[in-house]
Parts: structure tokens; C-alpha cells; sequence
């Protein structure tokens, strides 16, 4: 970040010449994505961008614009023709993602913003490009600051936008960085370089509409912040980097309390004991830390000082549950569990077994997986020689998981296992002409196995966790 954002400024400077080319060969084949939306700030991004590709600047060897189409506003595609002349000109490559911006709860803003960031990780992603270039600047920050400010943010929302970050991560793949060389910069130095380089942009009307609350901090809060005090830019940039600062040490707390909290606890649960001996501030952290690994957002602080309430202090026999979008809390055994949606459990799926090492099962979420073993398990034979049914649990079904005790009610066999009650509606019961011969989360029944010949096992792999016998 730190030579993305020194090439930046010096191509920025009216005073400075032009980057040197680097010594030795820049690399021309990895592409650069430039979040290009035709307006003023990615205009001079994109500007800058090639005046370093021109240059031989490392890492600018092929910069590629991206533009989402949102469909937002009427003249979306007359945005899309500008953008295409102007990288013509540049001899940049463009890419245009048509998006379909849905609110789900979120405001328009917030929702487009959403689905734009995805759409540059796509494409990012699809290019072999391993960074993404944004055009946020100083100006854009603050007025963020203010916008959190009087939504009532915490220092996560009060720090802003990063400099960097990573975006559209996951397990099997490497991280896209995201970019923001330019977020140091003030307004009136971009405008300058537009007027010095006199680009063509497109000018938002949304931009200067005041109804906006960022168009009427834009317009009226920060022209009066500057007439207080000059030079506040500076010093608001200065405490925000502070608060940032601050949240990232406190993350760190945070983090090393969940660890606490989920050692020795089953995946997606916290230990109550644990979570109770921290003060209550660290206890709030250590659930939205929680919340945030899970992918979930943080819900209204009112509702986190709700879920801690209940789940310390309510009765061993009392219910939790408290609903975080999508997703459920819910107290079972001293932990407290954060569960997916659930949906109703079908009435019934047939399969064949036919040897595959596993069936996938869409309507129940998971999948049967079939494992030869040296053993005891199910006669391969047998168990391919008739249909197998999926069925939920109906009450009253009798089970034997245990080969030297007796059968029992598979509801007290669920109890024994620990398996929360709103977890058993989803556990598939395995059935063989009429008889039931293996339980999700419990096992075979033993009365179904053997000892000889070819064996094999069955395990049931739900969205979550492998559920084996």
C-alpha cells in the first residue's frame, strides 16, 4: 500500500515529475482493478493510474476499469457510453457489471454499496487481479465520520474507511486487496489535477441534492467546519486514525476474550462461565467480535445488553432466544449457540445407494457419506439392495445406538447426546423397508451391523459440522 500510495502522490503533485520507470521490467500481464464510476474522484484515479502505467510504475502495468451499473438512475447507460470513450482513450480495458441493487432491510445507499463491492471483487477475481483501486478521498472520509457520528457509531463505525483492507476472502482462496491511495488526499487537490489535466467526468445530481444526508454535510456541515478552523481536515484525519487505533486494540481484546470463552466449546458456541467473568464492556465485545466472525452484523447495542441479560442471568430452565437477522441465539448447557436458519424438515426423500462414496441430500442441506471400514458397519450388499428414506422425526420412534444397552425412545437418546432440541428437527432418520437404522448426530443402530464382509460406514454432513456414529 505504502509504493501504491507514493506513486500515487507523486503522480498526483503539479510540482513533481513524472515517476521514474522502475529499473528492470515492470510486469505488464497482471491487471489492475480501477473501481471506475465516470465521476470526478475515480476519473482522476483512473487518469493517475494510466499516467503511471505510462510511466513503467511497478505494479501499473495494466490498469482495467471496472464500472457498476447499478440501474439506479435514468441516465445509468449514458454513464456506461461515457465511461467506454474515456477508457478508449486511455487504451484501458473496461468491464462493465450490471447489478440488481436489493434493499433487504438496508438503505439504498448502503445496499448499493453493498452489492457494488461485490461486483468489483467478482471481477477482480475473474481478471487475476489481486487489488482493487478505490477513489475515496480525505473529504469522503470525514463526512463518513460525521455521518456515524450522528447515528450513534461506535469506534468501529467512527474509524471509517481503512486505507486497506482485504474484501471477498475465504478459506480456499487468496484475499483481494482494497485499496485507497487516494483517501489522504483533500477534494480541492483532486478538483485541481481535473482542472490541470482537464478530464471529462460525470456530475451525479444525487451529489448535490441536500435532501442526502452526505450531500448536506457535503454542502453546508464541511464548508462551515473549514470558515471555524483552518486546516480541521488535517486534524479530523488525525483524530480518526486515533479512534482507529483504538478499536483495533480493542479488537485485539476482544479477540483473545472469545478465544477464552470458546475453548473446549463446540463449534459456533460460547462458554457462559467464561463470557460471565469479564467485565460487562468486554463482554459486549467478545459478542460482536462473535457475531462478526460469524459473517453476522452486530444487532442494536440494546439488543447485545438484551442476549447477555438472559443468557447469565435467566434460569437454568428459561429459553433464550433472541433473533439476529436470519440467525437465532439460543442458550443450551451452559453455552450459548448461534444457529442458521432453519427450514421445515421435508416429509420424506428416497435414494439408492449404489456404492458412491456419498449422496448429496439439497432438500435436507447436507449430505450421506458412505465410508468402507475394517470395522463393524451396515453389509454393503444390504444396504444397496433396497431403497433408503430420509425421514424427520415423528415422536415415539425407539433406537439402540449402544450394542450392550437396551433401546430407548430416540428423544431421551437426543437428550443423552446433548443435542439441543431445536437442532433435532433437522437431523435426518435414515429408514430401510420400515426399520430405522441411522440417526443423524447419533449413529447406527447396532442392531444393524456386522462384523464381516464388505462394510460401510454412514455419516451424515450437515451445512455445519460432520454428524458421525
Amino acid at each position: 500500500m505504502a509504493a501504491v500510495k507514493s506513486a500515487v502522490d507523486d503522480a498526483l503533485s503539479e510540482s513533481a515529475p513524472a515517476p521514474r520507470a522502475a529499473r528492470g521490467r515492470a510486469r505488464l500481464d497482471v491487471p489492475l482493478v480501477v473501481a471506475y464510476s465516470g465521476g470526478r474522484d475515480s476519473s482522476a484515479l483512473l487518469s493517475l493510474a494510466c499516467a503511471l502505467r505510462d510511466a513503467r510504475a511497478p505494479g501499473f502495468g495494466r490498469p482495467h476499469a471496472v464500472h457498476v451499473h447499478h440501474g439506479l438512475h435514468p441516465d445509468a447507460d449514458s454513464w456506461v457510453e461515457h465511461c467506454q470513450r474515456q477508457c478508449t482513450a486511455l487504451s484501458v480495458e473496461l468491464t462493465v457489471r450490471r447489478v440488481r441493487v436489493e434493499r433487504r432491510g438496508l438503505g439504498v445507499e448502503a445496499a448499493a454499496r453493498e452489492v457494488r463491492y461485490q461486483a468489483l471483487a467478482e471481477a477482480a477475481r475473474e481478471l487475476g487481479a489481486a487489488a482493487v483501486l478505490t477513489a475515496h478521498h480525505l473529504d469522503d472520509r470525514l463526512e463518513t465520520f460525521l455521518l456515524q457520528w450522528i447515528r450513534g457509531a461506535g469506534l468501529d463505525g467512527l474509524s471509517t474507511m481503512a486505507q486497506q483492507r482485504d474484501f471477498d476472502a475465504a478459506a480456499d482462496r487468496a484475499a483481494i486487496a482494497l485499496l485507497r491511495p487516494l483517501l489522504h488526499v483533500p477534494r480541492e487537490r483532486i478538483e485541481r489535477y481535473i482542472q490541470q489535466k482537464t478530464l471529462e467526468f460525470i456530475e451525479d445530481p444525487g451529489n448535490s441534492d441536500p435532501r442526502f444526508d452526505r450531500s448536506a454535510i457535503r454542502l453546508r456541515v464541511m464548508p462551515e467546519l473549514a470558515r471555524l478552523r483552518s486546516g480541521f481536515r488535517a486534524a479530523a484525519e488525525r483524530s480518526i486514525e486515533l479512534i482507529a487505533e483504538g478499536a483495533d486494540a480493542l479488537r485485539s481484546v476482544a479477540r483473545e476474550d472469545l478465544r477464552a470463552c470458546t475453548r473446549d466449546a463446540p463449534a459456533s458456541m460460547l462458554r457462559i462461565d467464561r463470557l460471565a467473568q469479564l467485565p460487562e464492556a468486554r463482554r459486549m465485545l467478545v459478542l460482536r467480535e462473535w457475531l462478526a466472525q460469524a459473517g453476522l452484523p452486530a444487532p442494536p447495542r440494546a439488543r447485545l445488553r438484551e442476549a447477555l441479560q438472559q443468557a447469565i442471568h435467566a434460569g437454568a430452565d428459561a429459553r433464550l432466544l433472541i433473533r439476529i437477522g436470519e440467525h437465532e441465539l439460543r442458550r443450551h448447557r451452559g453455552l450459548l449457540c448461534l444457529n442458521a436458519p432453519r427450514r421445515n424438515a421435508p416429509a420424506l426423500h428416497a435414494l439408492q445407494w449404489q456404492g458412491e462414496p456419498e449422496l448429496a441430500v439439497p432438500s435436507w442441506g447436507g449430505t450421506l457419506v458412505f465410508t468402507r471400514t475394517s470395522d463393524e458397519g451396515f453389509d454393503a450388499r444390504w444396504l444397496g439392495a433396497e431403497p433408503l428414506e430420509l425421514r424427520p422425526r415423528t415422536g415415539g420412534e425407539r433406537f439402540k445406538p449402544h450394542p450392550t444397552r437396551p433401546s430407548k425412545r430416540l428423544k431421551q437418546i437426543f437428550q443423552e447426546a446433548r443435542i439441543p432440541e431445536y437442532e433435532r428437527s433437522a437431523l435426518p432418520l435414515v429408514w430401510r423397508e420400515g426399520r430405522l437404522i441411522y440417526v443423524a448426530g447419533v449413529g447406527p443402530d447396532t442392531r444393524m451391523l456386522v462384523a464381516e464382509g464388505e462394510r460401510v460406514r454412514i455419516d451424515w454432513v450437515g451445512a455445519t459440522r460432520l454428524l458421525r456414529d
